[in-house]
């Protein structure tokens, strides 16, 4: 489980809102293989504030410090869908728009345009994932 500290910036009827804040530094220290910070640095490229929704049962309170984590079976099949099922799908559709087509430019947008509908595919089922309680984040403990 990837674990990350992070404050309540709101709670309303069972559920919170937290923050997690990643440091410019992530990844460099020598804790970076067991951070949920470095780890979310990572697969979203992103250095800043990230903000969760967490359902609870345990009432909290603004500014609270709380833990946080994230099952990493989730987070390594979100980024085997971000990354390696776009980079299939341009690798296949070049092998088919090799054999239908001779002409470089229609095989370009045949190429493009199963890459897009790729992101399309990706986008509609991690929608569909993020409503599972597996791929959310779950309030571990108060701090």
């Amino acid at each position: 489980m990837l674990k990350e500290n992070a404050v309540v910036i709101a709670y309303e009827a069972g559920i919170a809102k937290v923050k997690c804040q990643s440091q410019s530094a992530c990844g460099t220290c020598a804790a970076k293989n067991a951070c949920g910070a470095s780890a979310l640095s990572e697969l979203t490229g992103e250095v800043g504030e990230h903000i969760f929704t967490i359902e609870t049962i345990m009432p909290l309170k603004v500014g609270q410090h709380v833990e946080i984590g994230l099952e990493e079976r989730s987070l390594i099949l979100s980024a085997l869908l971000l990354y390696i099922v776009p980079l299939l799908t341009i690798l296949l559709s070049t092998f088919i728009a090799e054999k239908l087509f001779s002409h470089e430019l229609i095989s370009a947008i045949f190429i493009f345009f199963c890459t897009a509908l790729s992101f399309i595919a990706i986008r509609t089922y991690s929608k569909k994932l993020a409503r599972k309680a597996a791929y959310k984040p779950i309030l571990l403990r108060t701090l």
